[in-house]
């Protein structure tokens, strides 16, 4: 039992990992974005009618896709003041107490996004903030993956957090060297 759980949050770990290296490289793209607008916009006085617009895109779905990264390093942020001051037992019961009711806020979201991003695809939903007229429906199709892999990497924080309250021994891959 104690392989599986630990197999499961190396599996669960690396997956946020992975998706978070893979969307880290949407920044260079931004960066490419950006600094091509600003050449052509005011070196040579002849803005894009996408640059600003595709910026935008590429922040929000950088934005929300590195949740999951985020939850899994514990690198949102915290108010440890009183936090630190608990008995270890006492934080693991706080951390599972606090990741059920990320869990059902999530599950909620997640209902809400798919819904909103469905909506999205059956319209063949197009931008109206430029000339440009971007398709919106892959955009808005990243809110409903990011706030699932939030919710995958949220059980396993779940599943730590009960494993640390009951003393229950497991090989947690986030101690490992390589992590």
């Amino acid at each position: 039992m104690a392989s599986r759980i630990s197999r499961y949050l190396a599996f669960q770990d690396a997956l946020s990992d992975g998706v978070g290296k893979l969307v880290s490289w949407i920044s260079l793209v931004l960066i490419i974005v950006l600094l091509y607008e600003v050449v052509m916009r005011y070196w040579l006085n002849s803005p894009t009618v996408w640059g600003h617009e595709l910026s935008t895109m590429l922040f929000g779905a950088f934005g929300v896709l590195t949740g999951a990264y985020t939850l899994r390093h514990r690198a949102h942020v915290r108010s440890e003041v009183v936090y630190a001051l608990m008995p270890r037992r006492l934080q693991h019961l706080c951390d599972a107490i606090i990741n059920v009711l990320i869990l059902v806020a999530f599950i909620i979201f997640f209902s809400m996004s798919l819904e909103f991003a469905l909506a999205s695809w059956q319209m063949n939903e197009i931008s109206g903030r430029s000339t440009w007229e971007p398709v919106l429906y892959p955009i808005k199709s990243t809110i409903p993956l990011a706030v699932g892999l939030l919710i995958l990497q949220t059980v396993a924080e779940l599943v730590r957090s009960v494993l640390l309250l009951f003393n229950i021994p497991f090989h947690d891959p986030r101690h490992d060297a390589s992590a």
